[in-house]
């Protein structure tokens, strides 16, 4: 090294000794809070420690937390990383060594070391406003340490009442909106409005209670609330059961009966409570018999009315699923399978021009459905459903025609069918006045062709007679022809699920259906013939 270049070096280095001694000894302004580099990690070990109040989002129960302010000189509340990781749920791992410690949330890590700001998470790094503390054998994390960092990184809503101590905690993504419980008919309904639509399942562990469990539901269950006695049902209750929402719905008479069903795209999730009254059996429309419709039974009309143009509507679509089989079976995609296989079968005659209202799996507004049959010039109108009942032994086809409903049983069929129009608007008595002026001939006319499908198809697929039935199904509700509804089975029924998805009984619905409909366009020359072709 050169004398000149040491020189220079001497003096740098006298530079910043003059330096250093100059801010060590310059007074502290009134605005520092920490005049002094050690107080910065001071821990003050007399600090009381202090109550915090924890309420979960979806129990609201309370639970004790202790906080401590054991920065020297500052107000912030600690937290020790025990008490932290068990609010959290977490995991812990310490390293002695290095004051260093890993919190594991979920599938996220955070680590921190004591004495310092830094907070790693992955990639990123975050810088608290006070550091990490060392005391007593343990890491203490400032408080903004979970309201800035570990809360929004994890998912968590957490809000913090300063004043009276309070952290509420929950998921920030909760996608239940409300519970809301009506009366319908003489029955009541409770539905349970989500933001998207979900998976779910209904169980009666007693016979006085009703259980909707409703999988990847997340709800504020406090916010949500409860209900009282309101028709048929007692009480409602939610609770929160790990990634599941259960309602519990408690009966006012334990003999009443259920049945559950998805509207609005299947975001409102409905449980409908029928009085005992109520019935699923095979008997008619007001528990009568019907009687046998094959004798004298086939519609002069037919003959004055002729049957050239076919539209069938495979009910639901979409986001709208209908009811859904415990083995996974999805009412929308049976109804358009079978609506095409029908479709084939009838066009195979030659005689008749068939219309599907949709062709794939698309949701599809109600009225838009009537419309489109409107449009094709339709002579017969079928839409496409499968049933579902709280007894899973109930099963067969039924099928039904408009007119407004008359018992319970047929409101909630027919709760469960309109709930996909716009709003899950009813059909009121006004509006139905006004459809039966317009559409008397019709109404008569599905009334008769609904007595004679439900016998031939009853008798094709060896099915007991459950019956012909009637509701106000809005899809029927604005068809300019004769119009039913009918259902190919029960989903709730463990058998008949199994064969509501299998192609070749499909084939053989759509089969009894269409030679129904064959022999109804001509006269019923052939309903003598067994529904065989």
């Amino acid at each position: 090294m050169t004398k000149s270049r040491g020189a220079a070096v001497a003096a740098a280095l006298a530079s910043v000794l003059c330096l250093s001694v100059a801010i060590a000894s310059a007074p502290a302004r009134a605005d520092d809070t920490y005049p002094d580099s050690r107080a910065w990690t001071r821990v003050d070990a007399s600090a009381a420690p202090q109550n915090l109040v924890v309420e979960r989002r979806g129990t609201r129960q309370p639970q004790a937390l202790v906080a401590r302010r054991l920065l020297a000189g500052s107000r912030e509340l600690y937290l020790s990383s025990a008490d932290l990781a068990t609010l959290l749920r977490g995991t812990r791992a310490w390293q002695d060594e290095l004051l260093r410690l890993q919190v594991g949330v979920g599938d996220l890590l955070f680590t921190v070391t004591g004495g310092s700001r830094v907070v790693l998470h992955g990639a990123r790094e975050s810088l608290l406003p006070v550091p990490v503390l060392d005391h007593d054998g343990e890491l203490w994390l400032p408080l903004a340490a979970l309201l800035q960092v570990i809360g929004p990184a994890a998912g968590l809503d957490i809000v913090w009442d300063d004043t009276a101590g309070r952290l509420v905690l929950g998921a920030a993504d909760d996608n239940v909106d409300a519970l809301v419980v009506e009366g319908l008919g003489e029955g009541t309904a409770v539905h349970v409005r989500c933001r998207e639509a979900l998976s779910w399942a209904v169980e009666r562990p007693a016979d006085d209670l009703v259980e909707l469990a409703i999988r990847g539901a997340r709800a504020d269950v406090a916010g949500l609330g409860g209900a009282g006695p309101s028709g048929t049902v007692r009480g409602v209750e939610a609770r929160q059961d790990g990634d599941r929402l259960v309602v519990g719905v408690r009966l006012a008479d334990a003999a009443s009966e259920h049945r559950a069903y998805a509207v609005d795209g299947g975001r409102d999730i409905v449980v409908f409570v029928a009085p005992p009254t109520a019935t699923a059996d095979g008997a008619g429309v007001g528990g009568e018999t019907a009687p046998d419709p094959l004798a004298g039974l086939f519609p002069e009309a037919a003959a004055a009315r002729p049957l050239r143009t076919v539209v069938i509507d495979p009910g639901h679509g979409g986001g709208d699923t209908g009811a859904v089989g415990r083995q996974g079976t999805m009412e929308k995609d049976v109804n358009l399978a079978v609506a095409r296989e029908l479709k084939q079968y009838l066009e195979r005659d030659g005689s008749l021009k068939v219309v599907l209202t949709r062709q794939r799996d698309e949701t599809l507004d109600l009225d838009a459905r009537a419309e489109a049959a409107n449009a094709a010039g339709g002579d017969l109108f079928l839409s496409l459903h499968c049933n579902s009942w709280f007894d899973d032994q109930a099963h067969g086809f039924e099928t039904w025609f408009l007119s407004p409903a008359g018992s319970d049983w047929a409101r909630s069929v027919e709760a469960v069918e309109n709930g996909a129009a716009a709003g899950g608007r009813e059909p009121g008595d006004v509006e139905f006045i006004v459809w039966e002026l317009v559409q008397n001939r019709y109404i008569s006319e599905s009334s008769r062709f609904a007595e004679f499908l439900q016998a031939r198809a009853c008798r094709a697929l060896g099915y007991p007679d459950r019956g012909v039935r009637q509701a106000g199904f809005r899809v029927l509700v604005g068809a300019f022809m004769p119009a039913v509804l009918v259902e190919l089975g029960f989903l709730s029924h463990t058998d008949e699920e199994r064969q509501l998805g299998d192609r070749a009984y499909q084939r053989l619905l759509a089969r009894a259906i269409g030679d129904a409909v064959l022999d109804y366009a001509r006269g019923g020359a052939n309903a003598g013939a067994g529904g065989t072709r």
